[in-house]
């Protein structure tokens, strides 16, 4: 986990505009002869809503060995958690030290998910009240006095909606949740995701959360057929 500043990351602003023109362009008011039918800007306005950005879980270069399907990952081990679920929400994580030579902690954000099926888990403290909760770079920060987040946790929320399907492999991590963050259970662990390890499901297709999916990933079609193959694996 890295804190860039702003002139070190000038690609993320790509996707900040990206957000902030599908904002705008949701925000418009048609006029009354182009305006559809109400049923149908009802439905449109859900698509809209439900569209997944993964572009701000991908705001770091990762340097790693690709596995080659699900069935491999879970053989790869080291997950203390591997379950499927429902993003809830995006909450403001911890400041992370700096590393040196930077001016501010790097800040995290952590995506509460409602998990609906364990295929694995090390410890009871992982799943806090039927929730994981995922520590993720929240991005850079701007060398304002206050060192502003690039992108706020609103703009999470907006990036990744409430209701999003989501297949997790997760390690425990000290790093991402603090005594008293708001929303956080006292004693939860914070859990960080493998590259491979955070999979999004958008109109009924995988999406590849931290990286793309790649070989036999793209193959596998739908979050039930993944849950399928990553049950009969950790059987």
């Amino acid at each position: 986990m890295r804190n860039l500043n702003r002139a070190g990351k000038l690609r993320i602003m790509g996707s900040a505009l990206l957000v902030t023109a599908l904002a705008t362009a949701c925000g418009g008011a048609p006029s009354e002869s182009a305006a559809p039918a109400a049923p149908v800007a009802a439905q449109q306005q859900a698509q809209q809503q439900s569209t997944v950005d993964v572009s701000l879980l991908r705001q770091v270069d990762n340097d790693f060995a690709a596995v080659e399907s699900p069935e491999k990952l879970v053989e790869s081990g080291g997950h203390d958690v591997i379950a499927a679920g429902k993003v809830v929400e995006i909450l403001q994580g911890a400041e992370v030290r700096a590393e040196q030579g930077e001016q501010y902690p790097a800040l995290t954000v952590v995506m509460k998910v409602g998990v609906t099926e364990k295929f694995r888990v090390s410890s009871p403290e992982q799943i806090k009240d039927g929730h994981v909760y995922v520590t993720l770079w929240q991005g850079a920060r701007f060398n304002d006095a206050a060192g502003t987040p690039e992108h706020s946790v609103a703009d999470w929320n907006r990036a990744i909606p409430t209701g999003t399907p989501v297949m997790l492999f997760l390690r425990e991590t000290d790093e991402g949740i603090a005594p008293g963050i708001a929303g956080v259970p006292a004693g939860t662990k914070a859990m960080a995701p493998d590259v491979q390890g955070l999979i999004l499901e958008e109109g009924g297709k995988l999406l590849g959360g931290i990286e793309e999916l790649e070989g036999q990933w793209t193959s596998v079609g739908s979050m039930k057929n993944l849950g399928d193959r990553i049950r009969k694996q950790t059987k």
